[in-house]
């Protein structure tokens, strides 16, 4: 892409960007009323408001032709709060685990395109402090995360999110092969907890378990992460009760 070409990539965005900001100040305006109020050609409004139609976040009334904001607006407006909700609840219990465990502890959800969001991040004494950050994504090939939240779908979901995000050697403890991955994803799903080594940072130990509501939806997920030590191998059960002992207390105040 050209330099050309991101520019008014970006000045199209920005555009966008300030349509919406108007309707969520304002709901029902025509196009003429948008384009007095952001002095933009009424064509360029036009067009704008076309590829925000299309993507569900604008809406028109075909009687007075006025734009308000779409319901995917609204959809993004409630998974922000359902994940700020979920963080407030659980991020007190988070302190704990982590204080127990001295293990990183980290909270993660979904975006809309299906991608694992961390949303909460409690860093631990341990060596291996942060593992990634509020805010970073991954595909849900990667990492325990990801194993916990591929357990809630279908084969056929699961098997699509392979061929979108092919397995990677991220550690020397990933699996490569699917069929060995989809399997493992199964027993994650029976045991509600994913645990590795290695993977997927060498060295490390992982364990995540899933946080459902009281819809039995999956809604989170909770992790510990911290340095693989013989300690630490020597008393893997305990670790896993801990975690699912303080998803348990997440989930009674959901």
């Amino acid at each position: 892409m050209s330099t050309e070409d991101k520019q008014t990539q970006q000045t199209s965005l920005d555009k966008a960007i300030d349509i919406l900001s108007l309707l969520g100040q304002e709901d029902n305006k025509t196009i003429r009323e948008l384009s007095d109020e952001l002095n933009l050609a009424k064509s360029t409004i036009h067009r704008v408001l076309q590829i925000l139609e299309r993507r569900g976040l604008v809406k028109k009334n075909r009687y007075s032709e006025k734009y308000k904001l779409g319901y995917k607006i609204l959809e993004f407006s409630s998974r922000m709060k359902n994940q700020e909700e979920i963080r407030e609840l659980a991020i007190e219990y988070m302190k704990q685990l982590s204080t127990i465990t001295g293990d990183t502890v980290q909270l993660a959800t979904l975006t809309p395109e299906q991608r694992v969001i961390i949303i909460e991040t409690v860093e631990g004494t341990n060596d291996l402090r942060v593992f990634a950050r509020p805010g970073q994504t991954y595909p849900l090939t990667y990492g325990n995360f990801g194993k916990v939240f591929l357990s809630s779908l279908s084969l056929t979901e699961i098997k699509k999110q392979l061929k979108e995000h092919p397995l990677k050697a991220y550690g020397s403890g990933s699996i490569l092969d699917e069929e060995r991955f989809i399997a493992e994803v199964d027993v994650v799903r029976q045991n509600q907890l994913a645990i590795s080594s290695d993977d997927p940072i060498d060295g490390a130990l992982t364990i995540a378990v899933p946080i459902v509501n009281s819809y039995n939806e999956m809604i989170a997920a909770i992790s510990i992460a911290g340095v693989k030590t013989h300690y630490k191998m020597s008393h893997i059960e305990e670790l896993k009760e801990a975690i699912k002992n303080f998803a348990d207390k997440i989930m009674s105040e959901i």
